[in-house]
């Protein structure tokens, strides 16, 4: 599902060219429509692959077409295939949450979870690395990253425990172009959760409103360890810098 990937780069990577919270809550609702829901929920969610660049050089060297110029035999214009800084790593994190907690079926390319960087073919398609061989050659670009190991772990894991997100339905709740915070809610039968997103450098307090039917308490599950009340079906929350908040209730029976 590359389209997906498309939208989420030029929202969570993109300076010059990043699209608002709406737009990209527009681009992916149009994306959802044209599949039924049996479809999108099995939507293979990547953000790259062996045929593009990986996905924190991507975060690394935004404001680009989607998987062009990227390759160091090609001389990509303005291609950077240095090792990525801090904050590439910090963006590429915040996909792994979008992927984790949409709609459809997430697909992480192996070695992005524990810290590969590099351009397109060959550089996407080095050997993996593994944490009892290291180290390697030039230790300091190639190792294990395993704060960024631990993340992908606790996402995945999130995912795991909650059934609502990998096969429930989805609601915009919020879409803020002021602070750039998107709210969604994934709910079924037994569970809802808001996942609310923020992809600016800066914390945003925002007021999500809740469907008629919404709980009033909720359970911080990322983020927030404090149970949060709404107020007049109106839940304000902080979401964190470039990081997410998972909130979680019961649904009503």
């Amino acid at each position: 599902n590359y389209p997906f990937a498309r939208i989420a780069v030029a929202w969570l990577f993109d300076r010059k060219k990043k699209v608002s919270a709406s737009e990209a809550d527009r681009r992916f609702r149009e994306l959802r429509l044209a599949y039924p829901l049996e479809a999108t929920l099995v939507m293979q969610n990547l953000m790259n692959s062996h045929d593009t660049d990986r996905l924190i050089s991507m975060a690394f060297n935004p404001d680009r077409e989607y998987d062009h110029g990227n390759r160091a035999q090609d001389n990509g214009p303005n291609y950077n295939n240095q090792k990525p800084d801090p904050a590439a790593y910090t963006r590429a994190r915040l996909a792994a949450l979008l992927q984790m907690t949409y709609v459809g079926a997430p697909m992480v390319y192996y070695g992005d979870e524990v810290g590969m960087w590099g351009g397109d073919d060959p550089n996407c398609r080095k050997p993996m690395l593994w944490e009892d061989l290291q180290p390697y050659d030039q230790p300091d670009e190639n190792h294990v990253h395993r704060d960024h190991l631990a993340h992908y772990q606790r996402v995945i894991a999130l995912r795991n425990a909650h059934p609502a997100l990998r096969t429930g339905t989805i609601q915009t709740l919020l879409t803020d172009d002021a602070t750039d915070v998107w709210a969604f809610l994934r709910k079924d039968a037994d569970e809802q959760l808001i996942v609310a997103l923020n992809s600016t450098e800066q914390p945003h307090e925002v007021t999500i409103p809740l469907p008629a039917s919404a709980p009033t308490v909720w359970r911080g599950v990322y983020g927030p360890t404090d149970a949060l009340r709404a107020t007049d079906q109106r839940l304000k929350v902080t979401v964190p810098a470039l990081d997410g908040v998972v909130l979680h209730a019961p649904t009503p029976k």
